[in-house]
């Protein structure tokens, strides 16, 4: 009988995410689907953030795929990303009129953000220069992310 072949874990970085440590974070709150969010920062800055394979992450013994999009790497091996943190699955109750969601969390100590946008530093583009230039056609609210406190996210598979 032939043995199983085990999956490699690997335990998800936000420098994997990066590429190369240097990178400036924006976590961003808002009830819009992602790949609005995408489409936007495309127009407004003019990226190239394209749909990349889903980050699929096991927790509590299910397997949730965050979306995430990308650019292309720079001279240097960076991307600029835009990632999904919150996934919410929907939970039904056989004996309930109403149905809940369970929530899960890319980065566990981000909790309160939808999604995390990763810019490396020496693209000139900060924080001040996203909150200002970014339409303000839906709610939406940035907030600056210290990458050290962010801690890991989940094992990943594959990378």
């Amino acid at each position: 009988m032939a043995k199983k072949k085990k999956k490699q874990r690997h335990i998800l970085r936000l420098d994997d995410l990066s590429g190369t440590p240097g990178f400036v974070l924006t976590g961003l709150k808002t009830p819009q689907p992602l790949y609005k969010i995408a489409f936007d920062l495309n127009r407004t800055f003019h990226w190239d953030l394209q749909l990349q394979p889903d980050l699929e992450v096991v927790r509590k013994n299910k397997k949730v795929a965050f979306e995430n999009y990308a650019t292309s790497e720079n001279a240097i091996g960076q991307k600029i990303r835009l990632v999904n943190n919150e996934i919410l699955i929907p939970l039904s109750h056989p004996n309930s009129l109403f149905d809940t969601d369970e929530a899960f969390y890319l980065f566990q100590k981000l909790q309160t953000l939808n999604y995390i946008l990763m810019l490396p530093e020496d693209e000139g583009i900060t924080f001040k220069n996203i909150q200002q230039s970014f339409p303000a056609e839906y709610p939406v609210k940035f907030i600056e992310v210290d990458s050290n406190k962010c801690g890991t996210a989940f094992p990943v598979f594959p990378v």
